[in-house]
């Protein structure tokens, strides 16, 4: 089970120093499972399938430098 912590804010700028604190607080890997878990969630009440992130390979031709 996660850790749950909360935070008293006074003010707009005490709240911001807490979002950031708590952002830093988590692994890249930990984030990027927040934001896949928001994207399922979104796609849930928006009823659309859950296909997952796209995966696409394009060559694209580049001028020579």
């Amino acid at each position: 089970m996660a850790d749950v912590w909360v935070r008293r804010c006074d003010s707009f700028d005490d709240d911001r120093s807490a979002d950031r604190d708590f952002w830093r607080r988590l692994s890249p890997d930990a984030r990027v499972a927040v934001v896949e878990a928001l994207r399922r969630q979104w796609a849930e009440v928006q009823g659309l399938h859950d296909e997952g992130l796209r995966r696409t390979v394009r060559v694209v031709d580049a001028p020579e430098r």
